[in-house]
């Protein structure tokens, strides 16, 4: 090869060489698991020793880089995630839910003072209320938010997320769990590991168990017959929390199953997939 045959090959190789070394590096604010979708949970990725924002309200991230958003079952509005990198970059991500669909279920042969409490009880609702919504608030450095969710119990699934609830004839709040029908006793089992914040007999619910998952992702167990954990107790996934039973406002044996983003309701079949 002559020198004059050399040069232009020189300088295709040295102008690949300056567009490789140029080029924008791989965006590291990016979904790994979830959709927007209402209901969902999004798992976001950044990079390490960025910060994230979500609306302009700061979010916590685990030390691999991992964060948390979800959608409530009527939200609609758009979420803009912005990461700063330690390097000031700023990169942005807009998530907008997808619009659903709801069932109706009706559910009839209610106690009546189960669908419409006496004003005796109402002290007891209101303090139940509060409680649950202090054990929600409860934000751990737990990293198991981001990692896959078992089913806590197998059986029939007889209500689902956010269906629009007649009891007894009367409209009342959407479900915002999974309803699955079992034999009383039927164990069940942490579906991620968490802290139990909550074990407690509640008025429309039962016994109740809430664990948290981390960065403000929990699990609640309503209508339990036996509990096998307390509060503050750390528990792993597939250990033993208690057995399915038929307390609170409850027709039959069941487990209803609800997943929190602090005060969003998620949906456990979007979260964990569909019942193996």
């Amino acid at each position: 090869m002559t020198g004059s045959q050399a040069m232009p090959t020189l300088r295709a190789l040295i102008l690949t060489v300056f567009m490789l070394g140029s080029a924008a590096p791989v965006e590291a604010l990016e979904i790994i698991r979830g959709k927007a979708i209402q209901g969902g949970l999004v798992i976001i990725s950044v990079a390490d020793g960025s910060s994230l924002t979500a609306n302009n309200t700061p979010l916590m991230i685990s030390p691999g880089g991992l964060a948390a958003i979800g959608f409530h079952r009527d939200e609609t509005d758009s979420i803009t995630l912005e990461e700063t990198a330690p390097d000031g970059k700023i990169m942005t991500l807009t998530l907008t839910p997808e619009v659903r669909q709801y069932k109706e279920q009706r559910i009839n042969g209610l106690p009546g003072k189960m669908v419409t409490p006496p004003e005796a009880v109402m002290a007891r609702i209101s303090r139940d209320s509060q409680n649950v919504k202090d054990a929600r608030a409860h934000a751990s450095p737990l990293d198991a938010f981001s990692k896959q969710m078992d089913w806590p119990t197998r059986g029939i699934i007889t209500g689902v997320y956010g269906s629009r609830r007649i009891l007894n004839g009367q409209p009342r709040a959407p479900h915002y769990g999974i309803d699955i029908a079992a034999p009383k006793g039927t164990p069940v089992i942490a579906p991620q590991d968490g802290i139990i914040t909550m074990v407690d007999d509640l008025y429309f619910t039962g016994w109740t168990i809430i664990m948290d998952h981390g960065h403000g992702l929990s699990s609640t167990f309503l209508h339990l017959d036996q509990t096998a954990v307390e509060e503050g107790q750390t528990v792993k996934r597939g250990e033993a929390l208690g057995t399915v039973g038929s307390s609170g406002r409850s027709t039959g044996p069941h487990l209803d199953w609800r997943i929190n983003l602090f005060e969003k309701r998620l949906d456990p079949m979007l979260v964990a997939g569909p019942m193996p």
